[in-house]
């Protein structure tokens, strides 16, 4: 009983003499660090002066810069499609792409054997329409001749029943002699009356044929002009972009054949922000930078267009380019910068200068200005 609480005892002290003597080497050290740190020097002779750099700004004319991107097209371009249904029978071995093609040359020849003998059968029912009407002036004279006997054949029934008739009054014939006279007089008055209907049909089929013969000669034409059609050629000059078919591929109407492009005269539509509408104007300076080089290309602005893309919030100018050089090509995608015409007075200071931009204007105001200093 005795011996445990001794060793209880001595545990305890053991522990308090360790983590009093623990205690002693820390404070030992810092007063140790307290008594061997160095002392700030003291400057005698009041506050110190705080240098701060300044510059003057000046106010300077600068126009606005609206940078945007586009895709140069060519103006002058023409997708050649096929205009009937038909077979490719050949393709000239001059027509393909990247070669140089002029208006009028034969990219593609079609079988046009359909469109022939529907020609051909088209001049034959021609030739029945003309018959027809031959056959028509023909019957009309001989109506017209027909017309003066049945004339002279009624005066002489007219005459025989009037003798008759006076015969009758001297008591020289009979009731039957005058019916068989008027019989004779009704029967003449009857053949004319044909006569003239028939002659008087004789202008509505005349019409009627020429009606016909016009509708025929129209579709002649139309067979002739699909004849032509069988022949595929280039509408403008330029060089061949694509060649779409094959010799043996069928086409029907509205089949791409070809692509011409003149790359002469291209156009970039430049999007640039929707913000700068009413201040860009026709005829202001378009700087073009390919994305390839670092040539610049000078241009001005052509056209506006007049709606806004709700999407991007961008509006579209287009700029025309001289393509006679090789330094831009239908397809190529710029950037190009948009310089106003009209000037303001702006402070122009270093890129550098500006810290902590709170606001995208005043970076880009810094952007513009840093070119200037």
């Amino acid at each position: 009983m005795t011996q445990p609480r001794r060793a209880v005892a001595v545990s305890v002290i053991t522990r308090v003499v360790v983590c009093g003597f623990a205690i002693g080497i820390g404070v030992t050290v810092a007063v140790i660090l307290t008594n061997t740190s160095p002392t700030a020097a003291r400057v005698e002779g009041g506050e110190q002066t705080v240098k701060i750099q300044s510059m003057n700004v000046p106010l300077e004319p600068v126009a606005r810069e609206w940078r945007g991107f586009g895709t140069i097209r060519a103006l002058d371009s023409a997708t050649i499609p096929a205009e009937v249904v038909s077979t490719v029978v050949s393709i000239p071995d001059e027509i393909e792409v990247g070669l140089p093609v002029s208006a009028g040359q034969v990219i593609a020849r079609l079988r046009d054997y359909d469109y022939v003998e529907a020609a051909a059968r088209i001049l034959e029912q021609l030739a029945e329409v003309d018959a027809e009407v031959a056959r028509l002036d023909t019957e009309e004279r001989v109506l017209v001749e027909r017309r003066k006997v049945a004339n002279r054949d009624l005066e002489l029934s007219e005459v025989d029943l009037q003798r008759v008739t006076d015969a009758a009054a001297k008591g020289a014939a009979v009731d039957r002699e005058i019916d068989a006279a008027e019989q004779r007089r009704l029967t003449t008055r009857r053949a004319l009356i044909m006569l003239e209907e028939l002659q008087s049909l004789i202008p509505v089929r005349r019409k009627a044929s020429s009606a016909r013969r016009d509708g025929l000669l129209a579709t002649h034409r139309l067979a002739l002009e699909q004849i032509d059609r069988c022949t595929v050629t280039a509408p403008i000059s330029g060089i061949l972009s694509e060649v779409m078919i094959e010799v043996g591929e069928q086409v029907a109407i509205g089949t791409p054949v070809a692509r011409v492009v003149d790359p002469l005269r291209l156009e970039l539509r430049l999007r640039i922000p929707a913000s700068c509408r009413g201040r860009v104007r026709v005829g202001d300076r378009v700087v073009i930078n390919r994305t390839v080089t670092a040539d610049p290309i000078e241009a001005a602005v052509s056209r506006i267009s007049p709606i806004d893309d709700s999407a991007t919030r961008t509006m579209t100018v287009f700029v025309e380019i001289d393509g006679h050089s090789d330094r831009v090509v239908p397809g190529l995608f710029v950037a190009g910068t948009v310089h106003e015409r009209d000037s303001e007075p702006r402070s122009v200071v270093p890129r550098r200068s500006v810290r902590n931009a709170t606001s995208r204007a005043s970076e880009s105001a810094a952007a513009r200005s840093c070119t200037r200093c």
